[in-house]
């Protein structure tokens, strides 16, 4: 506990110099990496301001910054880690692309990360969607009725999928939250493979769309690393949940929703930093 006291006072105190935060922190990536977990418990302002004073404090040296810089990437963009935080993610990448650390070659990569995260960022109104349901009906996402919208993007061919499918099926909480008539379920395939979409099966509170315009893969109105993952609209259509790969921590976003359900989306989003 002392040591992550110090970490904060290190990270925020305008009194303390690069040398103090070099002795703490020895310019060791996995020192750094530790130092993301713990913001995972932190109030999204705190965490946001620590991440950049630590990357700031990082930069003097180049090579650890390279090293802490891969190391934190890999797992803040992917959705199945524990440690995937798209705000964090953001805050890394945008200090990666400003720093004088990386050559403009080197920059390529975190800049064309940040363009696809800012897509439908979090706070923010999502894009639009429009597919046709299972049912041959045409719909848009963002024509919503004023409820809270669970978007389940998923592939009819990923294994990984159906097993997801069959536990948002068994999901007594989300089923009551759509029972409620507070939140609604939206699939969306993202994919060109409509026959296969025409034999999957969605629980009968699901709304079963498949995005036949190919908006999403051919215009790259979402960014999904990987697929099946959650996103979740405020009643109006703000974004407050993104990428999420994890259906127990979806469980608890709805849960935090029902808790509230009148809160704005403001409100909600930083209720649901800390899921």
């Amino acid at each position: 506990m002392k040591k992550f006291i110090l970490a904060i006072a290190l990270a925020i105190g305008a009194a303390f110099t690069a040398p103090a935060h070099e002795q703490f922190f020895g310019l060791d990536p996995d020192k750094f990496m530790k130092l993301i977990e713990q913001t995972q418990k932190m109030p999204r302002d705190n965490a946001m301001l620590i991440v950049e004073q630590t990357m700031q404090v990082m930069s003097t040296n180049p090579k650890s910054y390279r090293k802490a810089l891969d190391m934190v990437l890999n797992r803040l963009s992917d959705p199945t880690d524990s440690l995937h935080n798209e705000d964090v993610y953001m805050a890394v990448l945008k200090h990666a692309t400003e720093s004088f650390v990386l050559s403009n070659n080197e920059k390529m990569r975190p800049k064309a990360l940040l363009e696809s995260a800012m897509k439908n960022r979090i706070g923010k109104t999502a894009n639009d969607i429009d597919y046709i349901t299972d049912k041959g009906e045409k719909g848009n996402l963002l024509n919503n009725d004023k409820r809270f919208t669970l978007l389940y993007f998923n592939d009819p061919d990923c294994d990984a999928c159906a097993k997801v499918k069959e536990n948002l099926q068994a999901s007594a909480a989300i089923k009551q939250a759509v029972e409620t008539g507070i939140v609604r379920v939206v699939a969306i395939n993202p994919m060109a493979n409509e026959k296969q979409w025409k034999k999957t099966q969605m629980p009968a509170w699901v709304t079963n769309g498949w995005n036949k315009s190919q908006s999403i893969n051919d215009g790259g109105s979402y960014d999904l690393p990987t697929l099946p993952v959650f996103y979740v609209l405020g009643r109006d259509n703000t974004v407050l949940a993104k990428n999420e790969a994890s259906l127990k921590r979806i469980e608890k976003v709805i849960a935090r929703i029902m808790s509230s359900p009148d809160a704005d989306s403001e409100t909600l989003a930083n209720l649901l930093f800390n899921k």
